[in-house]
C-alpha cells in the first residue's frame, strides 16, 4: 500500500508508460470586479450578470471576479453573492468550475479538453502499485475523453537503494513543490490525482488552490479532499485471522518504513484487529524491518524464539526480503514461520508468498470516476485474501 521498498524496484517495466507533459495556454485569472457595470445591491447585480450573459460581453475564458470583490462592488455579502450565483448556475446561465471559479456557461467548451493534472513521484521511482493506480486512471480518463499532464516532482520520493528505506519530501519541500504548481498551472487542468505521499498537513493548506483533487492508495483527514484506498481493518482482520487461523502462536507485525500516513494506518488497523480478535499483539513484536541490520535482528529473535510465528509484513518487497532472510537462517516456512505481505503486487504472488490482494487498477479507475464526477467522495476497496506457500 505504502509505495516502500517496491518503490524502485520495477522502474524498467515502469518506463513503459510514457512521461508526457501536455502543452497548455497561459492562465487567465479572473477580470478586475471594477470592469462590471457599477450598480447597488443583489438585485442590480442579477441584472448586470443576465446582460453579460445575453451579451456575451465577456471572455470566456476568464472567471469571473472573487464573490469578496463582487459584493464590494456592488454594496452586498459574500455570502448574498454567493446565493446568487449558485442560483444563476442551476438556471444554466453560468457554470461553476470544479476549482470553484464561476464562468459564463459557453465558458464549458473553452475548458472541455483540459488536462488532469497528476502530482506523483519521479516516472523511474513508480513502483508495480503505480503502474496499476495509472492503468486504472488512464481507462477513465479514457472515457472522459480527457487527457493527462503529469507533473513530477524529483523529491517527492528518492530511493535509489530498495533495500534501505525510501526517502519522502518534508513539509517545507512540498508546501515549496505545491507553491510552484499553483503558480504555474493555475486555471490550466480540472481535477488533480495526488500521489500517496503528499502530506496531509500541506494538502490542508493547499486545497482551496488545487480545486477537485484525489489522493490514492491512502485515507486522509482533510475535509473536501477525495480519497481512493484499500479498506486496511477488512485487510487486518483478514490477515490476522488467517495467520491465527493457520496455528500460530504469535503474531509479529514487519513495519517496512516510518513516517508514511499509509504505513501508520495499517499498523493501526492491524493492532485493532487482532486485539477485536482477542490476540493482541504485542508491543515488541511491532518491528521495523527497514534496514539490512533491523532485518537481521528481527530474523535473529524468530530464530531464537520458541513460538511458531505468524509475521505480517505490510510491504512487498520488504516481503520478499525477509523470505530470502527466512531461508538463510535454516527457519522453515511456513512449518517455523508464516510469512503474510500487506499488498499483493506479482512482486510477491510470482514467489507464491501469502498476501493481502489489492485492486490498484480499481483505486485508480475510481479515483478517476471521481474527478470526473466534480464530487467529494471517499471509497475504500476490500483486499482479497491470497493464500500462498508462505503460510
Amino acid at each position: 500500500m505504502a509505495a516502500p521498498g517496491g518503490e524502485g524496484g520495477d522502474a524498467a517495466g515502469a518506463e513503459k508508460m510514457t512521461e508526457v507533459s501536455q502543452r497548455v495556454g497561459p492562465a487567465a485569472g479572473p477580470v478586475p470586479a471594477s470592469t462590471l457595470p457599477a450598480g447597488e445591491g443583489g438585485v442590480e447585480l442579477e441584472r448586470v450578470l443576465r446582460t453579460l450573459v445575453e451579451t456575451k460581453a465577456w471572455d470566456l475564458s476568464r472567471p469571473l471576479p472573487t464573490t469578496r470583490e463582487i459584493g464590494q462592488r456592488f454594496g452586498i455579502s459574500n455570502a448574498t453573492v454567493c446565493r446568487l450565483l449558485i442560483r444563476l448556475s442551476a438556471e444554466g446561465l453560468i457554470w461553476r468550475r470544479s476549482n470553484g471559479r464561476y464562468f459564463l456557461n459557453e465558458s464549458r467548451r473553452v475548458f472541455e479538453n483540459e488536462p488532469y493534472a497528476c502530482l506523483l513521484r519521479r516516472l523511474k521511482n513508480w513502483s508495480r502499485v503505480y503502474q496499476g493506480v495509472m492503468g486504472g486512471f488512464s481507462q477513465a480518463f479514457a472515457r472522459d475523453r480527457a487527457s493527462m499532464l503529469f507533473v513530477h516532482n524529483d523529491t517527492l520520493v528518492r530511493h535509489a537503494d530498495t533495500a534501505h528505506p525510501p526517502v519522502h519530501a518534508d513539509a517545507a519541500e512540498q508546501r515549496a513543490a505545491l507553491a510552484e504548481f499553483c503558480r504555474g498551472y493555475e486555471g490550466r487542468y480540472r481535477g488533480v490525482l495526488l500521489d500517496e505521499v503528499w502530506r496531509d498537513d500541506v494538502l490542508r493548506e493547499f486545497l482551496s488552490q488545487l480545486g477537485a483533487a484525489v489522493i490514492t492508495c491512502r485515507p486522509t483527514t482533510v475535509a473536501g479532499l477525495s480519497s481512493v484506498s484499500a479498506d486496511f481493518g477488512v485487510g487486518a482482520l483478514l490477515a490476522v485471522g488467517h495467520l491465527f487461523a493457520r496455528g500460530y502462536e504469535e503474531i509479529w507485525l514487519a513495519v517496512p518504513f516510518a513516517n508514511s500516513a499509509t504505513v501508520d494506518v495499517q499498523t493501526r488497523e492491524t493492532l485493532a484487529a487482532a486485539a477485536m480478535l482477542g490476540k493482541p499483539i504485542a508491543a515488541r513484536n511491532v518491528v521495523s524491518v527497514a534496514t539490512p541490520v533491523e532485518r537481521e535482528r528481527f530474523v535473529a529473535r524468530l530464530v531464537a524464539t520458541r513460538a511458531r510465528v505468524g509475521v505480517f509484513c505490510l510491504e512487498d518487497n520488504m516481503s520478499v526480503l525477509l523470505r530470502e532472510a527466512l531461508q538463510q537462517a535454516g527457519l522453515a516456512c511456513p512449518v517455523r514461520v508464516g510469512l503474510l505481505s500487506g499488498m499483493g503486487t506479482d512482486l510477491v504472488t510470482e514467489r507464491r508468498i501469502s498476501t493481502l490482494r489489492i485492486d490498484y487498477e480499481k483505486i485508480g479507475e475510481t479515483a478517476g470516476e471521481i474527478l470526473a464526477s466534480g464530487k467529494v467522495r471517499t471509497v475504500r476497496i476490500a483486499p482479497e485474501l491470497v493464500v500462498g506457500g508462505s503460510s
